[in-house]
């Protein structure tokens, strides 16, 4: 019996630790600023369970479809000294795609849209940052879908920096763009179907060590 009490005070020990240091994490996680001047300068890695990827598209005029997107990865470099020099990829797997409806889904990824099996991601890189204010910004890149690439614009708001939970430093975006999908050659429905897409990124990046 005092052997197993031991046992347990080994386990409950840094038990109670770890659970201590993560209520302390918890008491200061948070955004500190809402400035773009204030994130810190490095490397800054997507956290894909704190970002989301959907596209809106407009279903004959009566309602409009949103298509999420699961699973995506990418990076950013940022020196707030040098804004103009920051660089972002972001990489989408559209096979993870959903729209709650199972034969839509299947739909979408075949052939006539985003033909997932020969086209199993879709990518957006960075050419250029330009500061509009404070916390935004607009960002000029190139978006590749279906094998094409085109130069797209994207608007991006700074959301905050701060710590996270474990008191890694963290920044978060939301950022909006509109394609035209004819133009990577997903002309399938058109004009029934709406051509104009909006794209939302709502993503938390991790600076790495």
């Amino acid at each position: 019996m005092m052997k197993s009490s031991l046992n347990l005070k080994r386990i409950a020990l840094p038990l109670a630790a770890g659970l201590a240091a993560l209520g302390a994490g918890a008491a200061t996680a948070g955004v500190e600023s809402t400035k773009a001047a204030d994130v810190a300068a490095g490397t800054y890695q997507i956290d894909p369970s704190h970002t989301s990827v959907a596209g809106r598209i407009d279903h004959l005029g009566f309602s409009t479809t949103t298509i999420r997107f699961a699973k995506s990865a990418g990076e950013f470099t940022y020196d707030p000294a040098h804004p103009e020099d920051a660089t972002l990829s972001v990489t989408v797997d559209t096979k993870s795609l959903s729209t709650d409806w199972e034969a839509r889904d299947n739909e979408l990824k075949g052939p006539m849209f985003f033909n997932t099996d020969k086209f199993p991601t879709a990518t957006f890189t960075a050419d250029s940052l330009t500061k509009l204010d404070d916390n935004h910004a607009r960002v000029d890149g190139e978006l590749t879908l279906l094998g094409v690439t085109r130069p797209v614009e994207m608007d991006v708001t700074l959301r905050g920096t701060g710590k996270g939970m474990m008191g890694d430093t963290r920044a978060g975006f939301e950022a909006h763009m509109t394609i035209q999908r004819s133009d990577f050659g997903m002309k399938a429905y058109v004009p029934a179907v709406g051509d104009k897409v909006g794209l939302s990124i709502d993503a938390e990046f991790v600076k790495k060590n």
